[in-house]
């Protein structure tokens, strides 16, 4: 099993250009709250996050966002309507993925594995809003292409510091 790192054939059923690892995982208790972080969390297959609001059978059950995106719209002068919207469930760390934007090889149908859980990706959209100021001003929001969302296929423990792998 090889480290998952933003994605470049290595050979069958294998991809690995940069390490991509578990940087935080957050449960929301409801809407608008801060969230708890946590050390571990246990993923539920068919619901998502054990304790998370957004926990649903829903193609949309965790919600990934790559840490160094968080940290440019936390940076930024302009602030888009979902910087304070969107909640993520795990934040992942690969510099080098995130610096070329290749975030969006992680694509729907990429299965992972996270701790003793495998996910697969659903959807890598996150749709602007007309109201939001980056929207009217023509300026591109980090969070387009760089927040992924996936469906749990099992059940496991993921930890903080674990790095995912292709499944």
């Amino acid at each position: 099993m090889k480290n998952l790192a933003v994605i470049a054939g290595t050979g069958p059923g294998k991809w690995l250009v940069c390490k991509v690892v578990i940087e935080r995982i957050r449960i929301y208790h409801g809407k608008g709250e801060a969230g708890t972080e946590l050390d571990e969390g246990r993923l539920i297959e068919n619901l998502g996050l054990e304790g998370d609001f957004h926990a649903a059978d829903s193609d949309r059950q965790i919600s990934f966002l790559f840490a160094e995106c968080r940290e440019l719209m936390d940076s930024s002068e302009l602030k888009g309507l979902c910087f304070n919207r969107y909640r993520e469930n795990i934040s992942l760390r690969g510099g080098t993925a995130f610096q070329q934007n290749e975030a969006s090889v992680l694509r729907p149908g990429v299965r992972l594995e996270a701790g003793e859980a495998i996910l697969e990706i659903t959807d890598e959209i996150k749709r602007c809003h007309e109201e939001c100021v980056l929207h009217r001003a023509g300026e591109q929001c980090p969070l387009a292409g760089r927040n992924l969302f996936a469906r749990v296929l099992r059940s496991g423990l993921v930890r903080v510091g674990e790095f995912l792998h292709t499944a």
